[in-house]
């Protein structure tokens, strides 16, 4: 029997689908993150900042685009918004390479590491939403 428009899925559903997508998240995160550090050869952490700064704006892009159209149920953009960017995007990670960094000394790159993080995320999430309003 078909399920009516919007009806929400159960709780035991909803909880798989966040940690399938937080799973997949996570592996994307990992790959991603790798890859730039691997072929930039960098100690400066660029792969956790590409990584947080495309999340910033893809969730805001998808979770407000889906917001606006409602093309999606709620239970479909928690999986997506908790599950898929809770597992790719890494705020501990941005905490402990900041502190190693000021640990280490290197005040300057820890400096450019948290205003890149936080002041670009920032614009990066206006940008999403603002795009997800065009459509």
């Amino acid at each position: 029997m078909a399920r009516p428009k919007g009806r929400r899925i159960g709780a035991t559903l909803r909880l798989a689908l966040i940690a399938i997508f937080g799973a997949a998240g996570t592996l994307a995160r990992y790959g991603l993150q790798g890859v730039v550090q691997f072929r930039t050869a960098s100690t400066f952490p660029l792969g956790t900042l590409l990584v947080n700064l495309t999340g910033c704006f893809l969730l805001g892009l998808i979770g407000q685009f889906t917001l606006n159209r409602m093309v999606i149920s709620p239970d479909w953009r928690v999986a997506i918004a908790v599950g898929f960017f809770g597992g790719y995007t890494t705020f501990s990670s941005f905490g402990w390479e900041t502190a190693k960094m000021l640990e280490a000394g290197e005040w300057a790159w820890a400096t450019v590491y948290v205003g890149a993080s936080v002041v670009a995320g920032l614009l990066l999430s206006v940008a999403g939403i603002r795009l997800a309003n065009r459509f």
